[in-house]
């Protein structure tokens, strides 16, 4: 059998062009939430993965193993693509290892900017390259070349297809985390203290992070006070020093933040 180290050791080399019917274990296409883009405003078109029960694909952050989706465009002049708005990941348990990424038929959102100078009436053709890895416990690593002819219009509607794809990831997309907080290392651990939140009443925490080789990927152990949460995770293997921040994601009773919090300038760690 495959295994995950073996997958990313061959990605370079063995990665074949999916097209948009199908893949191994995972269909891809480029989907658009409008119906039309309209000059001066933002659309939303995104990646779709539609997984085959029990496989998955990687968040940004993949944990223990794995390689995150990446996307590169080709768009008209003009016309702008942010970073994946990277949907809330599920936790994974992989033998020994801890992943980050996704299950299901899923849509991976990208922000396109489209420019006023667009001509009402005309057809725009965006493209975008993509490469992924999907993994049960072998993995498979694809490729591919997506694109769609979309009209130019003064108006627009969601495309019904689609429409509930968009709406699941932006659910789960986080928002801006509104505490302040302080990281703190202790032998070999990393305790985060988040400070005046409702969260500690939540009845689900995790926290994935995304900066790497800080912490390790196991669920943290979650203390409650009365209006503060802390946070302990295990530190990395790989922790060489306390860096100056640390960003991670909060998911708690079906919402999610991005939360920094700086470390504790005052007990810096030294590397290992």
């Amino acid at each position: 059998m495959r295994t995950l180290l073996a997958a990313l050791v061959l990605f370079p080399l063995a990665a074949a062009a999916a097209p948009e019917e199908g893949a191994d274990h995972v269909r891809v296409s480029l989907v658009s939430e409008q119906t039309a883009l309209v000059p001066g405003t933002t659309a939303w078109l995104g990646l779709r993965l539609t997984h085959d029960p029990r496989w998955h694909t990687y968040w940004i952050n993949p944990g223990d193993s794995g390689l995150p989706t990446k996307l590169s465009w080709t768009l008209p002049d003009g016309f702008q693509a942010s970073e994946i708005a990277w949907p809330a990941p599920h936790r994974m348990a992989v033998g020994a290892l801890t992943n980050f990424g996704y299950t299901g038929d899923v849509v991976l959102p990208v922000q396109i900017d489209v420019p006023e100078s667009a001509q009402d009436g005309a057809t725009v053709h965006v493209a975008v390259d993509a490469r992924w890895l999907v993994c049960q416990e072998e993995c498979i690593p694809g490729k591919g070349s997506f694109s769609l002819d979309m009209p130019v219009r003064s108006i627009t509607a969601n495309d019904t297809n689609v429409e509930r794809l968009f709406s699941a990831a932006r659910d789960m997309t986080p928002h801006a985390a509104p505490w302040s907080g302080m990281a703190h290392v202790e032998g070999d651990r990393v305790d985060v203290t988040l400070h005046t939140t409702t969260l500690s009443n939540a009845a689900s925490l995790d926290a994935f992070a995304i900066d790497r080789k800080i912490v390790a990927n196991t669920a943290p152990k979650i203390t409650h006070h009365p209006n503060d949460i802390t946070l302990t995770f295990k530190k990395s293997e790989y922790f060489a020093g306390t860096p100056a921040q640390f960003a991670f994601l909060l998911h708690a009773d079906g919402q999610s933040w991005n939360v920094t919090v700086p470390f504790d300038a005052t007990n810096a760690s030294q590397p290992n």
